[in-house]
Order: C-alpha cells, then sequence, then structure tokens
C-alpha cells in the first residue's frame, strides 16, 4: 500500500510542478528512492490512523459483536425462533396424541372408522409440522445469510473507511511534504 500512495504523491500536481521548477537537478527515481529509505519516518506522521485502520480490521474479522448490539441481536433472534420451533413442536404433539388412540382403537377393533380418522388426522397434522419444520429451516437460513451479508459490508464499509482515511493521512501529512522538502533541498543544492 505505501507503494500505491507513494505513486498518488508522485503524480500529485503541486509535486509535478516543483519537479518542473527544479529542472534536472532531481529525478523522479531519486525522489522514490528516498521516499522509500525514510519509509519509518514517514509512516509515523500517520500513525494514528493506522492504528485506527488496524482496529477496523480486528473489528471486522472478529466473529462476536460487542455487548449491546449482541444484547439487541440475541433478543431479535428469540423473538423470531420461539415460534418457528414452538408451533410446529406443538402441532407434532397434537398428531401424536391422535395416532396412538387412533392405532388403539385400530388393534382393538373397537370403531375402526373412528381410528382410521384419528390416523389420518395425525398423519395430517404430523405432515404439517413437518412442513412448517422445512419452511422455518429454509426462512432462518435466508435471514440468517441477509444478516451475514449486511454484517459483512457494514464491516468492510468500516475497514475501507479506515484504510482511506490512513492513505489520505499518510499523502498528506507524510509523503507531500517529505517529497516538497526533498525537492527544494535538490533545487537549492543543500
Amino acid at each position: 500500500m505505501f507503494e500505491r500512495v507513494l505513486d498518488e504523491a508522485m503524480g500529485r500536481a503541486e509535486i509535478e510542478e516543483a519537479v518542473e521548477r527544479c529542472g534536472s537537478t532531481v529525478s523522479r527515481g531519486c525522489l522514490r528512492v528516498r521516499v522509500l529509505q525514510a519509509r519509518t519516518a514517514i509512516s509515523a506522521s500517520a500513525d494514528a490512523e493506522y492504528r485506527a485502520y488496524l482496529e477496523a480490521v480486528a473489528m471486522g474479522s472478529s466473529p462476536s459483536p460487542d455487548g449491546e448490539a449482541s444484547a439487541v441481536r440475541s433478543t431479535g433472534r428469540w423473538s423470531l425462533r420461539a415460534p418457528a420451533v414452538l408451533y410446529p413442536g406443538l402441532l407434532a404433539v397434537l398428531g401424536l396424541l391422535f395416532l396412538v388412540p387412533g392405532c388403539g382403537l385400530r388393534v382393538f377393533g373397537g370403531r375402526p372408522y373412528v381410528g382410521d380418522g384419528l390416523i389420518t388426522a395425525g398423519l395430517l397434522l404430523c405432515a404439517v409440522a413437518v412442513g412448517a419444520v422445512v419452511g422455518d429451516l429454509i426462512w432462518l437460513s435466508v435471514i440468517a445469510a441477509r444478516r451475514r451479508s449486511v454484517c459483512a459490508g457494514d464491516a468492510e464499509s468500516h475497514v475501507t473507511k479506515a484504510r482511506r482515511a490512513w492513505e489520505l493521512a499518510l499523502l498528506e501529512r507524510g509523503m507531500v511534504p517529505f517529497l516538497l522538502r526533498c525537492i527544494e533541498e535538490s533545487c537549492t543544492g543543500e
């Protein structure tokens, strides 16, 4: 990244004008070498922004969010997942409550039409429960994928902003003043 910012600095109008004013006493290659040799000192001018960038990268790659956001997200998850688990479970229990007596009536031969009706009702309730579970799983996976993409996009955006702030500070507070100083020294012969 340092070299990319250096290329951007070398292409700035103020640097090009200073090089043209100085004439042949300064070369772009020599300026580049001097900047690369002073890399540590130039980088120190944007140290705060670099630390903020590193923190943004660390926050963007960490899987656990901060405490307050975690509490809000977990509350939202439970409010959505409770019915998704509760309703199909109740349907399955009701289905079993119909199936057991229906099978009992059928096995012992008493009231076969009632037994068949209870078995049919139980199977229908179990089928609806299975369908609800499948639908809920699909719905939850879609919601989770959307949340992950939004969170990832927010983290990437934050990291990108922090990186750009660091590059801008490196450019304006470090490289451009250093290059102008080097060009001036070359012109005056110091």
